[in-house]
């Protein structure tokens, strides 16, 4: 069955962007010294992936990049109280009144896993419905001292279960969790 996965980079202090929503630091950091063409694993992860769901804050800032829609033919929704119902090239808007019932239509429709892109306040209702189940998070090796966090509060306790660490000569270091199972 698919996953919902949360596959995100954050700062060492748990912050997903700058206050203003920018990610500029997320390349600054990865660029590895050496020049090496890494991709830190996103190539499998995204081959795995049939449907990619963000925020409407999320997806508006995305486009203001300077480079095409980055996830073409591959199912988008976006959650947005004032744009629910509309679509546009790249996806469709949906209301996030009944997140959990969302969720089960699309495991039960799809044969590929879906990624929970962002943003904070997103994961934070995926987390409150407990509606994740893996979490990729790639933590870089800076400090931002203020921003978006990852879990913005309030966040419920979920209990994790570690089940995979990667580091890369960039400094950043990887790390896989499901959910734990319950005794």
């Amino acid at each position: 069955m698919p996953e919902v996965i949360l596959y995100i980079a954050a700062s060492l202090d748990g912050y997903i962007a700058r206050p203003d929503g920018a990610v500029d630091w997320l390349d600054e950091v990865a660029v590895q010294e050496d020049g090496a063409d890494e991709d830190f694993g996103y190539e499998e992860f995204y081959a795995s992936i049939g449907t990619v769901l963000m925020g409407r804050v999320t997806y508006e800032q995305l486009l203001t990049f300077d480079v095409d829609y980055p996830y073409p033919g591959t199912a988008g929704y976006v959650f947005s109280r004032t744009r629910a119902g509309q679509r546009d090239e790249n996806v469709e808007f949906v209301d996030g009144a009944d997140i959990p019932q969302f969720i089960t239509h699309l495991k039960t429709t799809s044969d590929k896993h879906i990624w929970l892109i962002g943003g904070g306040l997103l994961v934070q209702e995926f987390l409150r419905h407990n509606l994740i189940d893996r979490f990729i998070i790639t933590v870089m090796p800076v400090i931002l001292g203020e921003g978006i966090p990852m879990f913005p509060p309030p966040t419920p306790q979920i209990n994790l279960e570690l089940v995979e660490t990667l580091s890369f000569p960039s400094g950043m270091a990887q790390f896989t969790y499901r959910r734990a199972t319950q005794c």
